[in-house]
């Protein structure tokens, strides 16, 4: 009787030291908050953007498509959680083609083009997986502020391959027709670091303040990201 005993108390201390190992390791790879090895860690990005206009705006604006590149700096709080921030320079607009009656002149083709620049800080919570020591997939959220360097509102009038008139309105300056230069929006997204150093990414940003105005549009913006942290 002493032998089946025996033998279900070391099966039951093997089932056990299993199950021990399995959370440990299930706890390591899901949520770790042991101290990170740096505190701060320093990166740079370039950004490919596809930006639109988002809201009430009409289905026929076009997006503008247009790059982005910065500093980055994630803040590690624990292993498995740190605050994403930073500074960069972003593009973001949309355009608009339509006919339109001008004098004796009916349905001219013009461009309608809303090119925006901005410098961007973003305050990103970022929830970090880790599954080799060099290798990091983190999905972050949070808001982002915008301030607008430089607008331009442009049009384009022509006839086949002439022009017949070309327009350009600084969108910030002093006659700025109640464009907003201070944006700010939420943004989601995913990135994975590896080899230690090499990052690439997927974001997209829901603008929350109003372009202008009196107008119910906001800038949305989807980017590409590639990296590299220090």
């Amino acid at each position: 009787m002493k032998q089946p005993l025996l033998s279900l108390s070391r099966l039951a201390a093997l089932m056990l030291a299993l199950s021990m190992g399995f959370n440990l390791s299930a706890q390591s790879l899901f949520w770790n908050d042991g101290k990170p090895a740096e505190r701060l860690t320093l990166g740079a990005r370039f950004d490919w953007n596809f930006a639109r206009l988002g809201g009430d705006a009409p289905d026929n604006y076009n997006g503008r498509n247009g790059f982005g590149f910065g500093a980055s700096a994630d803040i590690n709080i624990f292993k498995s959680l740190s605050v994403n921030t930073g500074l960069f320079f972003t593009m973001k607009g949309c355009t608009y083609e339509a006919d339109r009656p001008v004098g004796d002149m009916i349905n001219i083709p013009y461009k309608f083009t809303e090119a925006v620049n901005f410098l961007e800080i973003p305050v990103y919570v970022s929830y970090h997986l880790r599954f080799r020591p060099d290798e990091d997939l983190q999905i972050y959220f949070g808001p982002y502020i915008d301030l607008g360097v430089y607008g331009k509102l442009g049009m384009k009038m022509r006839d086949g391959d002439d022009a017949y008139s070309q327009t350009k309105e600084n969108m910030f300056g002093k006659h700025n027709m109640g464009y907003h230069r201070w944006q700010y929006g939420l943004g989601l997204g995913a990135s994975y670091t590896f080899a230690g150093h090499y990052l690439v990414g997927l974001r997209y940003q829901w603008g929350v303040k109003d372009v202008a105005e009196l107008v119910d549009a906001r800038w949305n913006c989807c980017q590409l990201t590639v990296g590299y942290n220090f």
